[in-house]
């Protein structure tokens, strides 16, 4: 007698087995387990190499827009010292990277100031080449106190020659006869000068002795004044000497400012 007394029974007394296995809808009729299809991971490499690309097209703008900006400030400065009475307008080389943020704090490292062949009557300065440090710019970005600028100007001895009228006459350097002398030679006749500074722009050149040496040939030499045009941003003269190229002028100053 069976336990289960609502069990279904097969003829013979035994109870009914189960029906065989059915495989189910989504499985292979031989039984064996197909692997599903897993879905696709998103590539975690693509948003690093949409920022890398966002990065470099930010750096590329930041870049040209630097660049853009220190030109026109370099422009607009060199326009400013022409306009301040300067003979020609300079060449102007603002230094340091990035410039824009020199610009936020107001604080401009280096500014280089340089010109060529500055006409100042009937002389002719071949160059003028000068280095400000520790530009600061004031709060409406219109005016800047400089802490120092320093340079050379260099004058040609064939300039000074032509300036005064000298004609047929060479001036070379002379550095056996002394600091700043130069000599003035006309055919086999030799002579020297001295080179001083006689003024804040002013520079004489003083010729020792012309015996023998004819007057319309040595010209205004004798005692021949160079005035040197108005230096910008407060400029001064502070020495003078003689070297193998011509006559060479320093230029400074200190704490002095430009302003619009």
């Amino acid at each position: 007698m069976s336990g289960y007394p609502n069990e279904p029974r097969s003829q013979g007394g035994w109870p009914e087995q189960p029906p065989p296995y059915s495989p189910r809808p989504s499985e292979p009729a031989d039984g064996r387990y197909s692997a599903r299809p897993r879905p696709r991971r998103r590539r975690r490499g693509r948003g690093w190499i949409a920022l890398l690309v966002t990065l470099i097209v930010l750096a590329v703008i930041f870049v040209v827009g630097d660049q853009v900006a220190r030109s026109y400030a370099q422009n607009m400065l060199a326009s400013k010292i022409q306009s301040d009475g300067f003979p020609v307008k300079p060449t102007v080389s603002i230094k340091g990277w990035p410039f824009l943020t020199q610009v936020a704090a107001r604080d401009v490292r280096t500014i280089d100031i340089s010109a060529s062949d500055v006409q100042e009557g009937k002389l002719d300065i071949s160059s003028i080449n000068a280095t400000a440090s520790g530009v600061h710019l004031n709060s409406s970005f219109n005016g800047a106190t400089i802490d120092s600028i320093t340079g050379t100007g260099l004058i040609t001895f064939s300039s000074v020659a032509s300036a005064a009228g000298a004609q047929g006459v060479t001036i070379s350097a002379d550095p056996s006869a002394g600091p700043d002398i130069a000599k003035v030679s006309a055919g086999p006749l030799n002579t020297t000068a001295k080179v001083v500074q006689t003024g804040a722009s002013r520079i004489t050149v003083q010729v020792q002795s012309v015996e023998g040496i004819p007057a319309s040939v040595i010209g205004g030499l004798p005692d021949y004044t160079i005035d040197v045009p108005n230096l910008p941003v407060g400029l001064q003269i502070t020495g003078v000497s003689v070297t193998s190229q011509g006559v060479e002028i320093q230029i400074s100053a200190h704490n002095t400012t430009l302003s619009q």
